[in-house]
C-alpha cells in the first residue's frame, strides 16, 4: 500500500535525525515538567487538570510545526518531484504524511502519560480508550490546520508567519496555557471559536469529571470537521513544484476552513453554556477532595463564593433546572451578593419565579458537584448559611445522576436574617464498599413553593 510505505519511510527519516528525535519525543516532556512543577507544584489533582493542555499543546505542535512545515519543506526541497510521475496522487502524499505524524504522536503521548503517573502520581480517571480517541481526533483536527496553512503558504517564511499567528492565538486564548475560568468573560466567549478550546475542555471534563465523550459530541464533531476540511483544501490546493504559486482567489476559497468554527462558536455563545463545564473542572482544584477530615481542624470549605470564585462566570458551575409541565414559565438565575453571611465578601443569590403545576409538583433545583474526602467516616454533615423569603425548601446530598429521594434530605424555612442549616451525612460511610470518594456527589437545593422566591446561600462546608 503506497500510503503506508511512504509513511514508514518518513518515520525512518525522522529516526535518523537526532534533532528530530529530541523535539518529537523528549521536548514535550519539558512542557510537562514545567506545567507539573511550576504551575501544579506537584499536586496530583492539578497535574490531572493540566494533563489535557499539555497533550493539546503537543498535538498542536505536531500539526503546525511537524506536519505543516514538513509539507512545505518537501515542496521547497523538490522531494515531491520524485513522486509526480508515480501512479499516486496528492491524496496519497497527504494521507502518508498524516499517518506518519499520527504514528509518531502515539509514543510521545504514552511517554507523557507514563511520566505523569510515575513522577507526579496523577490520578487516571480517564479510560485508555477515551484517551486514544481524543488523541486521534485531536491529531486529525490539527493536521487539518497544518495542511491548510502549508497549502496556502508559498514559501517556508510565509508558513512560519501564518503558523505563529495562529499558534500564539490558540496558545493564550483557548485554555492551553491559562485556565479559561481565570480569563475575562469576553475572552471566554472568544475562546468558543477556537478548536483547541474544545480539545482542552473535553480532556478536562473526562479526566476530572469522568464525563463520557458522547456528552461532548458537538465539540468532537467540529474537530473531525476541521480535519476533513483541512484535507479537502490541501488536496484542492496541492502543488508538486515550489515554482507553482497559489492565486489570491484560491486563498480566499481556503478561508472556508474556518466555517465549522464560526458555526460552533456562534452556537456555543447563543445556545449553550460551556463555561459551566469549565468552571466545574476548575472548581475541583479548590476542593479538598484528597485530604481526610480531622474533627479537631477547622471545617473544610466546599464553596464560599470568595477569592477566585468571586466571579459571575464561575457561578455558572451551579446547575439550575426547573420542572417541566408547569402551567406557566418558571425562571431562575444566580448572582453574586455583597456582602455575604457574617461579613464575608460574597454570597450567592438564587432568585426567580416558580410557576404552579398540577398537584404542586413543581420545583427549582440548584445543584453543585463536589467530591467527598477519602474517609467519609470522619464526616458528620454539611452546613451552610441561608436567608430568603420564608417558604419550605429542601436540601439533599446524593450521587451524581441519582434523585433526591435516593438519599436522606431535610427541609428548612429561611428567614430575613442569616441562619445556619445542617444536613447530616454520617450515613455516607455505608454507601459502598469502596467509599463514596470514587465518584461525584451533588449538593442539591430545592425550591418547591410556587411564586416569586429569593434564596441567599453562603459558607457551604463539611463539619
Amino acid at each position: 500500500m503506497p500510503t503506508l510505505r511512504i509513511a514508514l519511510m518518513t518515520i525512518r527519516l525522522v529516526m535518523r535525525s537526532k534533532i528530530a528525535l529530541f523535539f518529537t519525543f523528549f521536548f514535550p516532556l519539558v512542557f510537562l515538567f514545567v506545567y507539573a512543577v511550576l504551575f501544579a507544584r506537584g499536586n496530583p489533582e492539578v497535574v490531572a487538570y493540566m494533563f489535557g493542555p499539555v497533550v493539546t499543546l503537543n498535538i498542536m505542535g505536531s500539526g503546525f510545526w511537524g506536519l505543516g512545515m514538513q509539507s512545505v519543506m518537501q515542496r521547497e526541497r523538490g522531494s515531491l518531484r520524485r513522486y509526480r510521475l508515480a501512479p499516486i496522487g496528492p491524496g496519497t502524499i497527504l494521507a502518508s504524511n498524516l499517518l506518519a505524524n499520527y504514528l509518531l504522536e502515539l509514543p510521545t503521548i504514552s511517554l507523557l502519560l507514563f511520566s505523569s503517573l510515575v513522577f507526579f502520581h496523577m490520578p487516571m480517571r480517564m479510560g485508555l480508550s477515551t484517551l486514544l480517541i481524543l488523541v486521534t481526533v485531536g491529531t486529525f483536527a490539527f493536521a487539518g490546520f497544518g495542511l491548510t496553512i502549508s497549502s496556502v503558504a508559498n514559501t517556508m517564511q510565509e508558513a512560519q508567519i501564518y503558523n505563529n499567528l495562529v499558534w500564539i492565538t490558540l496558545l493564550f486564548l483557548s485554555g492551553v496555557t491559562i485556565p479559561l475560568p481565570m480569563l475575562p468573560g469576553w475572552i471566554q466567549r472568544l475562546a468558543m471559536f477556537f478548536p483547541s478550546t474544545y480539545l482542552v475542555s473535553v480532556f478536562q471534563a473526562s479526566m476530572l469529571q469522568t464525563e463520557p465523550i458522547l456528552s461532548h459530541w458537538r465539540e468532537m464533531l467540529v474537530l473531525i470537521a476541521s480535519g476533513a476540511f483541512g484535507l479537502l483544501f490541501a488536496m484542492r490546493l496541492f502543488r508538486w513544484e515550489k515554482e507553482e504559486r497559489i492565486s489570491t482567489r484560491a486563498r480566499l476559497w481556503a478561508a472556508g476552513f474556518v466555517l465549522p468554527f464560526l458555526i460552533m462558536g456562534t452556537w456555543m455563545n447563543t445556545r449553550a453554556n460551556p463555561t459551566a463545564g469549565w468552571g466545574r473542572s476548575y472548581g475541583f482544584l479548590e476542593q479538598p477532595s484528597n485530604s481526610p477530615l480531622n474533627p479537631a481542624e477547622e471545617p473544610i470549605s466546599i464553596e464560599n463564593f470568595d477569592g477566585l470564585q468571586a466571579s459571575s462566570d464561575l457561578l455558572s458551575r451551579w446547575k439550575i433546572t426547573t420542572n417541566s409541565g408547569a402551567t406557566g414559565q418558571s425562571m431562575a438565575e444566580t448572582s453574586l451578593l455583597t456582602p455575604g453571611a457574617d461579613g464575608t465578601p460574597h454570597a450567592m443569590r438564587l432568585q426567580g419565579r416558580l410557576a404552579p403545576t398540577l398537584r404542586n409538583t413543581g420545583y427549582v433545583s440548584a445543584q453543585y458537584q463536589v467530591r467527598v474526602p477519602p474517609d467519609p467516616r470522619e464526616l458528620h454533615g454539611i452546613e451552610f448559611q441561608v436567608r430568603g423569603k420564608p417558604c419550605i425548601d429542601q436540601v439533599s446530598f446524593h450521587p451524581a445522576g441519582a434523585t433526591v429521594s435516593s438519599t436522606p434530605a431535610i427541609s428548612f424555612v429561611p428567614g430575613d436574617s442569616w441562619q445556619e442549616v445542617k444536613l447530616p451525612i454520617s450515613w455516607l460511610a455505608g454507601t459502598s464498599k469502596n467509599g463514596p470518594a470514587n465518584g461525584l456527589w451533588v449538593l442539591e437545593i430545592l425550591v418547591n413553593q410556587p411564586g416569586d422566591f429569593t434564596l441567599d446561600v453562603d459558607e457551604i462546608r463539611y463539619f
